[in-house]
């Protein structure tokens, strides 16, 4: 296989709250590559950016009976220094501020997906 560490991941995730089992791979898999030594963003943008409203994730359990919610894999991903960025014109779809934002989640202007998906090494889209 060949070497991974310093290559860069870009993932975004347009599924929300809405479609639970639909938000668990992205995050699973950003934390994977993370764990590979690589350098990962999840971008949330559409439905996605629901998921990142106080008090939203910990409602959402992943695997039944586990105690795996969403909470804990955004908390997971963000111990392992997945950097978690929003749409900022994705806030206005769903009514929200930056002061709705869980701790630790940057924001940026549409535009900017562009040039990440261009500067990064392989883009995964969910």
């Amino acid at each position: 296989m060949d070497d991974l560490e310093g290559k860069k991941i870009l993932v975004i995730q347009t599924h929300g709250t809405d479609t639970p089992t639909r938000t668990y791979s992205p995050l699973y898999y950003a934390v994977a590559a993370a764990a590979m030594e690589m350098e990962v963003m999840v971008w949330f943008t559409m439905n996605g950016t629901n998921q990142l409203k106080k008090g939203e994730a910990e409602k959402v359990c992943l695997v039944p009976g586990s105690g795996v919610t969403l909470k804990t894999m955004l908390e997971m991903a963000m111990d392992n220094e997945v950097e978690l960025k929003v749409c900022q014109q994705s806030l206005t779809l769903w009514d929200m501020t930056p002061d709705d934002l869980i701790d630790g989640v940057g924001i940026l202007g549409a535009t900017s997906i562009i040039d990440l998906a261009l500067s990064y090494d392989h883009v995964m889209y969910f």
